[in-house]
């Protein structure tokens, strides 16, 4: 009897052991599995910060500037071309009809290049262009068969001599407008036509870090001549080296025209 009592403690209490020791198991087991889970979530979430993170503290360092070139071609164009070929950079160029005609191939190498085109005028000259609107629209539809028939190439890119304010009242923009005509101002004004040597640039530096920190594209006006030419190169590597990509102006960007900007003046009678 003793050893039947014996026997049956001794099972109940095996039995017992394993049952506490199987609750340790389990628990000690969901304790880990929880435990990875919670490291696995962290790892997760430090990740994702991780790549939000990467993403605001990623700046979009690609800026756009619209090089435009007016008044060529001329004898400085293959010297402009080869500058802005080193660079990879693109630019637009407003040109007279009278040029075109006296530099066929620089027009052809400006197209070949892939640079954009646009129209000058035939005079420019104020008082014959702005003589009346029938004289500003003929100007520029005569610029503009002569460069297609030098190229095959039609555009609607149009800058006005001396820029669209004050001469080009509305009058004058509505019958352009009419006729498909996109107008092009600027923004940045090398003032490459009385600026000697690395001056112009300079000049242009200080107005594009103004624009940059108000958020605007960059337009600037250069010349078709030598020494713009000459530091040209000087102009380019700044803008090269401060992530800046130059771009062409197409058919379809939308045109840039003065808001009075520093312009504005009274039409003398």
């Amino acid at each position: 009897m003793r050893m039947l009592k014996l026997f049956t403690f001794l099972a109940c209490f095996i039995a017992i052991s394993f049952v506490i020791q199987g609750y340790f198991n389990h628990n000690h087991e969901k304790s880990k599995a929880k435990n990875s889970i919670v490291k696995s979530h962290q790892t997760d979430l430090e990740f994702k910060k991780f790549e939000v993170d990467e993403e605001l503290n990623s700046p979009n360092d690609e800026k756009t500037v619209y090089l435009t070139f007016d008044d060529g071609p001329t004898s400085a164009t293959t010297h402009i071309l080869n500058t802005l070929h080193e660079f990879n950079a693109k630019a637009t160029f407003f040109m007279l009809e009278p040029s075109m005609k006296e530099f066929p191939e620089a027009v052809h190498k400006i197209v070949e290049e892939g640079h954009g085109v646009g129209l000058h005028g035939v005079t420019h000259n104020k008082t014959l262009f702005y003589k009346s609107e029938k004289s500003a629209l003929n100007e520029m539809t005569t610029a503009q068969e002569t460069l297609e028939q030098i190229t095959g190439i039609k555009t609607n890119l149009i800058r006005t001599p001396y820029g669209s304010v004050p001469y080009l009242t509305e009058s004058y923009r509505k019958v352009l407008d009419r006729h498909g005509f996109k107008l092009w101002d600027w923004n940045v004004d090398s003032n490459d036509w009385s600026l000697s040597g690395k001056k112009y640039v300079n000049t242009v530096i200080r107005q594009i870090e103004k624009l940059i920190d108000a958020g605007e594209t960059p337009i600037i006006l250069m010349h078709d001549k030598e020494n713009t030419a000459n530091q040209l190169y000087n102009l380019l590597t700044y803008l090269t080296e401060h992530g800046f990509q130059m771009k062409k102006i197409e058919e379809n960007t939308k045109p840039y025209n003065f808001n009075c900007y520093d312009r504005c003046r009274q039409l003398s009678t």
